[in-house]
């Protein structure tokens, strides 16, 4: 089993870090106008792995903050983005602009032969990320919620090929009020992938509540506001 990993989160809209509530644009936090600044903080931390979120990109289908991702991957942290990558050209573009893993959302909804063929073109390198609200996948920057439920996605994706998944909770998302472990045991019972909590995390009890579920495939979690809020310090979480 892979050590439990501790991820922190930069979210972007128009090169700047941000932090929305339960995925609503209109209730934005900006925190920092230098992504690749707070990108090395994490970085001298002890942290190996940011993941990062073009918000403008998830509402448009198509990247927006390639610069930001740049700056970010030119202190030598370790990137998987996520939003707006819908095209080959859009993986080809996140790679060259820095990224390592690349996190497919709206575009699981399309499995077929694209799908198969990313996954060929990109061995090892796309992460499956499913998000949810009460249970559905919500798409398009999370202002759609589908029909389909992320139990069901992610036994679709099973034998996909995909190196992780990672879940995150809408409602609890920005919140602080801690996982729905619940729904996370469910989500994970489910899936024969590797699993990255994400959505309410809010301390380092949350953390240790993920951790005691003791299930093999949920292999850490993502969290960003409560860093930006201070509920929690980077040397808490190294340590964690």
């Amino acid at each position: 089993m892979p050590p439990f990993k501790i991820i922190p989160a930069i979210d972007l809209i128009d090169g700047k870090c941000v932090r929305l509530i339960q995925g609503d644009y209109s209730q934005k936090t900006i925190y920092n106008a230098d992504p690749g600044a707070t990108a090395k903080q994490f970085l001298d931390a002890g942290f190996d792995l940011v993941h990062v979120v073009d918000l403008d990109g998830a509402k448009d289908g198509e990247p927006k903050n390639l610069k930001s991702i740049e700056e970010i991957a030119s202190c030598g942290i370790t990137i998987e983005l996520g939003g707006g990558l819908r095209t080959m050209n859009h993986l080809t573009s996140a790679i060259n602009a820095g990224a390592q893993d690349l996190i497919l959302g709206t575009k699981l909804l399309n499995i077929g032969p694209v799908m198969d063929e990313w996954v060929t073109k990109f061995p090892d390198r796309l992460v499956a990320g499913i998000d949810a609200k009460n249970g559905w996948v919500a798409v398009e920057g999370w202002e759609e919620t589908s029909t389909v439920s992320a139990v069901d996605l992610i036994k679709q994706l099973g034998k996909k090929g995909f190196k992780r998944t990672i879940y995150t909770d809408i409602q609890r998302d920005g919140m602080l009020t801690g996982p729905n472990i619940d729904q996370l045991k469910t989500f994970a019972e489910h899936s024969s992938i590797s699993t990255i909590a994400s959505g309410g995390i809010g301390s380092i009890k949350d953390i240790h509540n993920i951790k005691s579920l003791a299930m093999n495939n949920i292999n850490g979690v993502i969290l960003g506001k409560a860093i930006y809020d201070g509920k929690i310090t980077l040397k808490e979480l190294i340590q964690c």
